[in-house]
């Protein structure tokens, strides 16, 4: 066998090598690549169905159950395309196009009262998502630049009503705890967070907080003096302890 023919051979071989090991690469990549827009789909439309199924009431209306409905149509047929022996996703693809088709949807959401921060924080953090999903759905094509702003001017709304009530909960835990402080440190956020609004039809909502920031601070004056007159009254009964030792004392060496 001539050295040409052998050259040839392993040069052969290192190619065949070479083409195995980018196919197998290539594969590999493909694989992983698809896997991850499988997972990022399933996060997408977990977001979308949590949101539409738990926003509260005050915040959800035909039309935004409609869109979020849609997106989630859109999402499912992308998924059942990635993965089609996913028979979970076909069968939620199928019952979504049902649910679009009915003449009013059925809209289940309670309206929920902000009585705590850990309330506040949730509506506020799913209003956050669904601006994130609606400006990924617009990226994506499935919803025009007109209706993203529509809603994003919607969901700023929501948000500011919001971020107000989180700081009313805040100061109103703080004055039944009594600590006047607290709630005088958040009217004074709140009436930050207005004047950064820059709109002049908050007025009456700046001097609602600003009267509110004044009987907070009265009552942070009157705990502060209460609190120093405890102070007082426990140095002079501490003093008057000492006094009554100090004689008790001399009278058992006298005594002795």
């Amino acid at each position: 066998m001539s050295p040409l023919l052998i050259g040839s051979l392993v040069a052969g071989g290192v190619l065949i090598l070479l083409s195995i090991g980018f196919i197998s690469h290539s594969l590999e990549r493909a694989r992983i690549e698809r896997a991850r827009a499988i997972a990022e789909l399933g996060s997408r439309l977990k977001t979308c169905r949590t949101i539409n199924a738990q926003l509260p009431g005050q915040y959800m209306s035909t039309e935004l159950n409609v869109l979020l409905t849609s997106l989630e149509i859109s999402l499912l047929e992308k998924l059942t395309r990635l993965d089609r022996k996913d028979e979970r996703a076909r069968k939620m693809l199928e019952s979504a196009r049902q649910e679009l088709k009915k003449s009013e949807p059925a809209i289940t959401n309670p309206p929920v009262k902000m009585d705590s921060e850990i309330q506040a924080k949730e509506a506020r953090l799913m209003l956050e998502n669904l601006q994130t999903l609606l400006v990924q759905a617009h990226k994506e094509g499935m919803i025009d630049k007109l209706a993203l702003q529509q809603w994003s001017t919607q969901i700023a709304e929501y948000l500011f009503v919001t971020s107000l009530e989180v700081f009313e909960i805040l100061a109103i835990q703080g004055i039944r705890q009594g600590k006047p402080r607290v709630a005088k440190l958040q009217y004074e956020r709140a009436i930050t967070y207005l004047q950064q609004q820059n709109n002049p039809a908050l007025t009456d909502q700046i001097l609602r907080f600003k009267e509110l920031l004044k009987q907070a601070s009265d009552a942070t004056v009157q705990s502060e003096q209460a609190t120093s007159a405890d102070s007082n009254e426990l140095s002079a009964g501490l003093q008057e302890l000492e006094k009554t030792d100090a004689d008790w004392k001399k009278k058992a060496v006298y005594d002795d």
